[in-house]
């Protein structure tokens, strides 16, 4: 049964990446290269505030593209390595913004109430959980995919963009954990090591 659902889902994160990549062409996502100036946004808190990137110059800041109904998003939160992650940013000043992009008449649409229900819920440690129900946000930065992770130096540029660790699955070990071995490559003012892996998971709902 175990090998048969492993089939199943991996068909189906085949297809989510096809449909991720023609989605990438059909809406015109823009592709951040590494070192490149993060493009500036402003966008809607669950908390009810205006949060402006800029907000958080000199700061080094990481986007997460979230998603309350994909499977493999949960998977991070229901193990807690997720929690774990932002419990690690926190303590070393780090700005962690949670970002939705899915407009009301999509499944993964969540409004304020049910924004800050999922991150009790969740016990997530995150700065901000914002809303992009236009997706203008995630196209500036190229974002086909939940979970996926940008994150910016203190400079604002590019320095890591991809998946947190090489799980996909729930019966798999973490492995290799990219997102926090680029955290700590930047905490310690080195260039990250790894600066692009590929995320697997859901395509966003543009």
């Amino acid at each position: 049964m175990k090998g048969s659902a492993r089939a199943v889902a991996a068909a189906f994160i085949l297809v989510l990446g096809m449909c991720a990549f023609s989605g990438a062409r059909a809406q015109g996502l823009a592709r951040l290269h590494i070192g490149a100036p993060s493009p500036a946004f402003s966008a809607q808190g669950a908390d009810g505030k205006l949060h402006r990137l800029r907000d958080y110059a000199g700061k080094i800041v990481l986007l997460e593209w979230t998603s309350p109904v994909c499977p493999f998003t949960a998977v991070k939160y229901q193990n807690g390595a997720m929690q774990a992650l932002q419990r690690y940013a926190a303590a070393h000043g780090i700005v962690w913004l949670s970002i939705d992009t899915a407009a009301p008449d999509k499944v993964g649409y969540l409004s304020a109430v049910a924004a800050r229900a999922r991150v009790a819920q969740m016990g997530a440690m995150i700065t901000a959980f914002l809303f992009d129900a236009d997706g203008s946000i995630a196209r500036s930065y190229g974002a086909k995919t939940t979970p996926s992770f940008f994150l910016l130096d203190r400079n604002g540029k590019l320095a890591y963009q991809g998946a947190m660790d090489e799980q996909i699955f729930a019966d798999q070990d973490t492995g290799r954990e990219y997102l926090k071995r680029a955290l700590t490559d930047l905490l310690a003012g080195r260039r990250v090591a790894d600066p692009e892996t590929q995320p697997r998971g859901c395509a966003i709902e543009y």
